[in-house]
């Protein structure tokens, strides 16, 4: 399957093969109310990327791979 783009939360952009992805979660900061999507990649046990897409773009950008 292709790689899909994702923005980092720090700038700059990551590609992700969408078959590795293991989680898609929304996390909000308690201490600066800041809400930011985790991608989870399962090549990888650091925790996750935070990325600036939502889960439903970041599900339409893998839809969008598939056609």
């Amino acid at each position: 399957m292709k790689p899909i783009k994702l923005t980092a939360l720090g700038g700059g952009d990551v590609f992700v093969n969408p078959n590795q992805i293991g989680h898609i979660c929304v996390i909000t900061d308690l201490l600066d109310k800041k809400t930011y999507t985790i991608v989870g990649v399962t090549t990888h046990n650091n925790g996750g990327l935070k990325i600036k897409e939502t889960p439903e773009q970041i599900i339409k950008l893998i839809e969008q791979t598939n056609q």
